[in-house]
């Protein structure tokens, strides 16, 4: 059965916002390899906390990077669908933009600096003249947890090596979002890794993620006011 809806003439359209992320917003879950569900991952409970008036766009892929090509998984790197996936949801809102713990694997030899440069072509790609003119949140993505040397993704992420990275992304990326008048918020004030990978958010942090999330889109809402 296929319910078609129309919009009443004269009513304003959902708050439309994209989530633009890895594996942490597609909701991965740590250990199975499966997905999370509507009522656990943390873009579906950001809709609740939300309402109705709004839409929550799900964008989450896994493995994906904000500027790397990466020869083990197909269509990963962010910066060549960022424009692609920006025009066929339009009109937007405001993006989220949650990346770079997949930059930090140890194959793309990318420091904290680097990523940073990764993610300020994202924003690039966002200010283009026509495609987007509306808020940007940059998410510094929660910290690869110091259990790695136990996890299956020890070795691509190269051990402590990664770990320490990701601990320097949100530093680099306030710098950034003061630069483009971004707003920022760092997922690892609020949430953690699961320690089944110690690279993927458990249940609990999905819903501490998406209750953020809430108070800073109403943060950011009430400044535009």
């Amino acid at each position: 059965m296929v319910v078609i809806l129309h919009r009443e003439a004269g009513k304003e359209m959902l708050k439309n916002i994209l989530c633009f992320g890895d594996s942490n917003t597609y909701g991965f879950i740590a250990g199975s390899g499966g997905r999370y569900d509507e009522n656990t991952r943390w873009t579906r409970l950001l809709q609740k906390h939300l309402g109705l008036e709004y839409y929550i766009i799900e964008e989450g892929l896994n493995g994906r990077t904000t500027v790397y090509d990466d020869d083990t998984m197909k269509h990963v790197n962010g910066s060549n669908y960022l424009e692609v996936c920006i025009a066929s949801n339009r009109p937007l809102d405001l993006v989220i933009i949650m990346l770079g713990t997949n930059d930090t694997k140890d194959r793309f030899h990318a420091s904290a600096k680097d990523i940073a440069k990764g993610m300020e072509e994202l924003i690039k790609i966002l200010r283009s003249p026509g495609l987007y003119d509306k808020g940007i949140l940059i998410v510094s993505p929660i910290h690869i947890s110091d259990k790695i040397g136990f996890s299956e993704y020890n070795e691509s992420f190269g051990g402590q090596k990664g770990a320490e990275k990701s601990r320097l992304l949100a530093n680099e990326y306030k710098v950034l979002a003061d630069k483009y008048g971004c707003h920022f918020m760092d997922a690892a004030d609020y949430a953690k890794a699961d320690d089944k990978d110690a690279i993927h958010l458990d249940a609990k942090g999905h819903a501490k993620l998406a209750e953020a999330l809430y108070h800073k889109i109403k943060e950011i809402e009430t400044a535009l006011m």
